[in-house]
């Protein structure tokens, strides 16, 4: 079985890498971090420094808590990627986070979460973002 984490390397998507390394850890299951960047934001065969800085820490936390660990960048369309990824891999579980965005935020700018649940031929789990109010 193997896990794949959708990640951006941004502080809402924290819960969700911390998620995914205990699930990796609880089932001694290896766990895929990916990142997806669009060809704008980075040469593929040069990846920008920000990038590896976070998916190197990311990969850091994960294996001094226990995880088997494996970073993947890719360059591409960031919802359809995952799912390719997660077919690469033969991913069996896909961890993605979920913003707190609004219904019309989704509605306009679309969801990476909202198309992978759609479209995954695995489990998927969405780890929200969202903080509970006293």
């Amino acid at each position: 079985m193997t896990i794949l984490l959708a990640y951006d390397g941004k502080p809402n998507s924290e819960k969700a890498l911390n998620y995914a390394i205990r699930h990796a850890v609880n089932y001694s299951e290896p766990l895929y971090i990916a990142t997806i960047v669009s060809k704008d934001q980075m040469d593929p065969e040069d990846p920008d420094e920000s990038v590896r800085e976070y998916m190197e820490a990311a990969q850091r936390k994960a294996a001094l808590e226990g995880a088997t660990v494996h970073t993947i960048i890719e360059v591409g369309k960031a919802d359809e990627m995952v799912i390719n990824v997660a077919d690469l891999y033969k991913c069996d579980t896909i961890i993605v986070g979920r913003s707190g965005r609004s219904s019309l935020d989704r509605l306009f700018l679309g969801s990476v979460s909202n198309y992978v649940v759609k479209n995954a031929d695995c489990t998927v789990i969405v780890v929200s973002d969202e903080r509970e109010e006293d």
